[in-house]
């Protein structure tokens, strides 16, 4: 017994220093908005009118049902942002990074549970210095929830398929049905991958751990549960017509790549410039699988990229679930081989622990020197809202239209015009009221206002936003001189 409860103080420990440590790399300079990530200022704006609305079952962006993505983040951040009276980045973020946290703990979860105490820490410690997975877990996406809820789901299998007691058994594997429940309300199909994974790859070898037979019936009243929170209100809601909507959404649709298609090969650079320094301890990975044959955590992290990379649609955060998985089997190596070799201990813990303190001080320090917030999207969209008239229409040739909507807590009168479709767009932009404003880029500006039917305007500001000139201009109208 005294054995027992110092074993759990151990480890207690350990998940009080790691949610320590996750906090100090993960949320310094949150709310920094001189560099705003894809979708990031999306997500933001629907958050925003979601707590604008006090609806949390079906998020909107400009008043317009959003198909996208379920509203397990934003409804999240929806709620933080009505407490605190007023939306901001840093709540936008929150989410993210608290899953980035939690992730970090479910990672030294597994690693006790698969390997030892100086496996899972030096796991955990490893995938917090993983650029991908901090750059991540501070983003405004549901990624990293998806990426939590799937690290938990796989702990909590591994616990059920290690637990001999009948009731533990059934509430672990209930558990796990919770867990991945949550991962497919998230981001769709893809949270039932991992933890498929896991039951077909960790039960090799290992004598300790039976895969769930009847438990599959606990897994899946505990799925079916985790659906139901969310789905039955939001049937109730409208008769499933919002439901309908995201089931059949192009989105989920990862057959089909469209102009972003990327070639097969196309994750090994990113794997490699993500996961570094850690990725330098691979080949003693490879060389422990030639001596002892195989490693269930390398099993999953090859398997989770061999399915990605058969995607024809190839996004980067795709690659998130995949970094524990490689952190661990990696870490496990390290441990190993540091008991006959200073110079991998050394070397292990020297660049882990630089990659882990060069996280935040990039954040803090490095990022404002080299990305200015006088070009951030976020300073133009201020700049706009201070020049042009209250309640004006605004045209936008890209995603400043979402960051205007949210800067100026107001999407009337702002429309995106959709650049893939010039016809539609000219057509809208001839029509458009004299008085009327556009935001384009430069490199769009020709094709849009000097076609057949040249629209006069007159340039009103130009600024480098990241790496593109953006103007706003103010239009004269089918007929009309701009004054």
């Amino acid at each position: 017994m005294i054995k027992y409860s110092q074993e759990w103080r151990t480890r207690l420990f350990d998940l009080l220093v790691l949610a320590a440590l996750s906090a100090v790399v993960i949320f310094p300079a949150l709310g920094q908005t001189r560099h705003l990530e894809s979708r990031e200022i999306r997500h933001a704006e629907i958050i925003r009118e979601m707590a604008e609305r006090g609806d949390y079952l079906v998020p909107r962006l400009f008043g317009e049902i959003y198909y996208d993505k379920p509203p397990v983040m934003h409804a999240a951040a929806a709620f933080l942002t009505r407490m605190a009276g007023k939306p901001s980045i840093t709540i936008t973020r929150i989410p993210s990074a608290v899953a980035g946290m939690l992730g970090i703990l479910a990672t030294y979860g597994l690693g006790l549970l698969l390997f030892d105490r100086r496996s899972a820490l030096v796991g955990a410690i490893a995938l917090l210095g993983m650029p991908g997975y901090v750059i991540m877990a501070r983003q405004a996406r549901p990624d990293m929830i998806l990426c939590a809820s799937m690290l938990f789901s796989c702990l909590s299998l591994g616990l059920g398929m290690r637990e001999e007691r009948r009731i533990s058994r059934i509430f672990y594997f209930v558990l796990t049905g919770l867990f991945t429940g949550l991962a497919v309300v998230t981001k769709g199909p893809y949270g039932l991958i991992v933890p498929a994974f896991f039951a077909i790859f960790v039960p090799f070898h290992r004598q300790d751990l039976k895969r769930p037979h009847l438990g599959w019936l606990c897994f899946g009243l505990g799925f079916l549960t985790a659906l139901a929170i969310w789905a039955t209100p939001a049937y109730l809601r409208d008769g499933g017509e919002y439901l309908r909507g995201v089931l059949f959404q192009p989105d989920l649709d990862v057959t089909k790549g469209g102009r972003s298609t990327k070639p097969f090969f196309y994750y090994i650079r990113h794997v490699f410039r993500l996961t570094l320094p850690l990725l330098f301890f691979l080949p003693l990975a490879i060389k422990d699988l030639r001596r002892c044959g195989y490693s269930a955590p390398l099993a999953i992290a090859g398997a989770i990229f061999i399915v990605i990379s058969c995607i024809p649609k190839r996004r980067l955060h795709y690659m998130l679930p995949l970094y524990p998985f490689l952190a661990l089997g990696i870490a496990a190596s390290i441990v190993r081989h540091s008991v006959t070799s200073h110079i991998v201990r050394r070397a292990a813990w020297g660049l882990i622990s630089i990659s882990v303190v060069t996280m935040p001080i990039y954040f803090v320090a490095i990022q404002p020197i080299v990305q200015p917030y006088k070009n951030s999207p976020m300073f133009f969209a201020k700049e706009v809202l201070g020049v042009i008239e209250p309640n004006s229409r605004v045209y936008c040739v890209s995603s400043i239209g979402e960051v205007l909507a949210w800067t100026g807590r107001r999407y009337e009168g702002i429309h995106k015009l959709d650049r893939n479709d010039r016809p539609s767009a000219c057509r809208i932009l001839r029509e458009a009221e004299a008085g009327s404003y556009l935001i384009v880029g430069e490199q769009n500006l020709q094709s849009l206002l000097n076609d057949n039917e040249p629209i006069p305007y007159k340039l009103i500001l130009d600024r480098k936003v990241d790496h593109e000139k953006m103007m706003l201009l103010r239009l004269g109208g089918k007929t009309s001189e701009v004054p």
